[in-house]
């Protein structure tokens, strides 16, 4: 089951603005707008996985708090595998524009590599759509941060800024012990963990 957790919410926030940089008609006659998205990592000490982001009517849900997580979160969740969703997504019904951010977020003022702790990317969506995005808490077992089914601002409305919260998939048990976390923690996050690179457990600890 999906879970809010509160005690996260606040350490691993990130900021998203909401830009609207283009406006064109679709092809079945309805108003198509680009949004400019930038994510930001405001979370000291957590690295984000590479995020997906769909716009979608308000029927399609990539998460619902309360349900069980599906295929697609699972993946993002326990392993920053964003290729479920993505899979999942492109093409559904319902759904305008699916986005494989394809760059995980860095710790908020950390630079490692090409990798920051901001990122920009464009996506489509009708009038009337909703945006939803989640990306995986790298520094957990099964933690994400998402965005649900937000209403996008109207195209005269410039920038408007969203906070993320964070989940719990439950669909792993919470050990937090080194060899239970992917091995990105320690590429991406504050400390090197014990038994990296390779000593992720991640089929020893699954629940059902």
């Amino acid at each position: 089951m999906v879970r809010r957790v509160i005690a996260l919410a606040s350490a691993a926030a990130l900021a998203v603005g909401l830009l609207v940089t283009a406006a064109s008609a679709g092809a079945e006659g309805n108003n198509v707008a680009t949004y400019e998205v930038t994510i930001t990592n405001l979370a000291a000490t957590q690295p984000i996985s590479p995020p997906v982001a769909v716009t979608h009517r308000r029927a399609v849900k990539l998460f619902k708090p309360g349900s069980p997580a599906s295929d697609a979160i699972e993946a993002i969740a326990e392993d920053g595998n964003q290729g479920v969703a993505v899979g999942a997504l492109s093409g559904a019904a319902k759904v305008t524009d699916v986005v494989d951010v394809g760059a995980p977020l860095t710790p908020s003022g950390v630079t490692v590599g090409d990798f920051t702790d901001s990122i920009t990317f464009q996506i489509d969506a009708h009038r009337r759509d909703r945006l939803s995005l989640a990306g995986m808490l790298i520094c957990t077992n099964d933690g994400f941060v998402g965005l649900n089914s937000i209403k996008l601002p109207k195209p005269s409305a410039g920038t408007v800024t969203h906070y993320l919260n964070a989940y719990d998939a439950g669909t792993e048990e919470n050990t937090e012990l080194s060899e239970d976390i992917v091995d990105p923690c320690s590429a991406l996050g504050p400390v090197v963990l014990d038994g990296d690179p390779d000593g992720n457990n991640n089929d020893g600890i699954e629940t059902d």
